[in-house]
């Protein structure tokens, strides 16, 4: 069966509105510090990597 034009933008409309009101019930991610705690792996590289990163602010410090 062979859809006419008005169908198929009828059809288009409503999955629209459909969509439309899914997107505008979503909440927003929280993006926070809290949420990527421990996202690391404990490994040797991880930790290598906090250690820079803490030698890295002291030496901050010390530029003032």
């Amino acid at each position: 069966m062979e859809q006419t034009l008005e169908t198929r933008v009828a059809h288009l409309e409503q999955t629209l509105t459909h969509l439309t009101a899914k997107v505008l019930q979503l909440t927003p991610i929280k993006k926070d510090w809290q949420s990527t705690l421990g996202m690391l792996p404990d490994d040797e590289l991880s930790r290598e990597a906090e250690r820079l990163g803490r030698e890295y602010r002291a030496g901050k410090g010390d530029e003032g």
